[in-house]
């Protein structure tokens, strides 16, 4: 809000506290105020001005009606999300809401020596990526243009797990067919690769696979009788002959 509504609003309050003494109708208040934004932003909408990628700052102008403009962006479970709401020439309001709207964190003034927005909300851990929406307005519903920023600081692991492996972000290794190739990417998620391959150690009853390519070019084995040695792009081992 405006430093004169500020300084105005923090004297009532204060009569009020000394007169009243400590009550829940701030925070019951707070809740109606969360409920007729919501009410509001789905019955009148937004203007919608596009995405906005982590570490950039768009600017938007702004003038009523309608009475809010959004951004969006995607962020996963455990993403702390952080974003400001400044301008030169207007009293910025910001809030954090999903794709429908529903609010899930707000600020009008970051502190009380400033008239910017700064909006902090962490996604619930174990939620999978969705989108989400900034929204900002003016507090007077004036005209003026906002520069909103977003970041995101991500806690998803750097290392991955596959075939009771542990491998650190950018590692590349061979898949379990032998022949594709995968690599760990730094959200926690494996990509490998689709080529045919030649050979399938799951599939190929006939043979036993005693080591994957890397390993066969550094150990000796001996075949039972009635088996002969292979090698492949799988790796080797022995194999049983038809004859």
């Amino acid at each position: 809000m405006s430093l004169s509504r500020f300084v105005v609003t923090g004297l009532l309050v204060t009569a009020f506290a000394a007169v009243a003494g400590c009550s829940t109708e701030g925070s019951a208040k707070g809740e109606e105020d969360v409920a007729a934004t919501e009410s509001e932003l789905k019955l009148s909408g937004t203007r919608y001005l596009g995405k906005i990628k982590n570490g950039e700052t768009r600017t938007g102008y702004y003038s009523a009606p309608p009475t809010y403009r959004s951004y969006g962006f995607d962020a996963r479970g455990g993403d702390e999300i952080t974003i400001d709401v400044k301008s030169v020439n207007g009293d910025g309001m910001g809030w954090i809401t999903d794709s429908k709207y529903n609010v899930l964190a707000f600020n009008d003034d970051a502190s009380s020596s400033t008239l910017d927005s700064k909006v902090k909300y962490k996604v619930p851990a174990g939620k999978a990526s969705s989108s989400y929406r900034i929204v900002f307005r003016d507090y007077d519903m004036l005209e003026a243009t906002f520069n909103v920023t977003l970041a995101i600081k991500s806690t998803a692991p750097s290392t991955c797990s596959y075939g009771g492996q542990t491998y650190q972000a950018s590692d590349e290794f061979l898949a379990a067919d032998g022949c594709n190739t995968c690599s760990c990417s730094s959200n926690g998620s494996i990509a490998c690769t689709k080529k045919a391959c030649t050979c399938n150690p799951a599939t190929e009853t006939n043979r036993n696979y005693v080591g994957t390519p890397q390993q066969c070019m550094l150990i000796r084995y001996t075949c039972p009788s009635g088996q002969v040695p292979f090698s492949n792009s799988c790796g080797c081992g022995c194999e049983t002959t038809t004859k």
